[in-house]
């Protein structure tokens, strides 16, 4: 009887962890897809790239995040940037990358020249969360510091995309 009851309350407490570290993930995440949205909103694409007619979708890619995706979906299911409507895609290193317009590389991705290279001569915002990324050419680097989301941007890169930042987005970067 002693053992059941030992049984139960580490199952009740695992779980309770458990859910409490989705929780804390999904938050993250949902932060995270929060400062993708704001910081496109602060990025001008060539009118090649993104007509400023709004007729076509801005397409927000995730490079292996299913989880990211998700949560990029629910956060931006009604939104939209100068009328362009936005669709989230998941995509891997062999899909076209030259359609997205954002580029989401998470921490996991820990090679991430591939990718940068896949999208090097085309007008995609990179944003990702390693240092190795940043070092590679990476646009916009996003990494926690005392318990809150930072970024800090590499201007250069984007230039050579041929994306416009915005002041306001290069002032509030570290």
């Amino acid at each position: 009887m002693r053992f059941l009851q030992l049984l139960t309350k580490s199952v009740f407490i695992s779980a309770l962890l458990l859910s409490q570290g989705w929780a804390m993930e999904h938050r993250e995440l949902t932060i995270k897809a929060a400062y993708l949205f704001r910081l496109s909103l602060f990025v001008e694409w060539p009118p090649s790239k993104l007509s400023p007619t709004g007729s076509e979708p801005m397409l927000f890619c995730v490079a292996g995040d299913q989880g990211m995706s998700e949560a990029l979906k629910t956060a931006l299911a009604d939104k939209s940037i100068n009328q362009h409507k936005i669709e989230v895609a998941e995509v891997q290193l062999r899909d076209d990358l030259s359609a997205c317009h954002l580029l989401y590389l998470p921490r996991h991705i820990q090679t991430p020249k591939p990718f940068l290279q896949a999208v090097a001569s085309y007008p995609v915002l990179t944003v990702g969360e390693t240092e190795a990324f940043y070092r590679q050419g990476g646009m916009i680097y996003l990494y926690n510091k005392e318990n809150r989301i930072r970024f800090a941007i590499n201007e250069q890169a984007a230039k050579r995309a041929g994306l416009e930042l915005r002041a306001q987005l290069l002032h509030l970067a570290d």
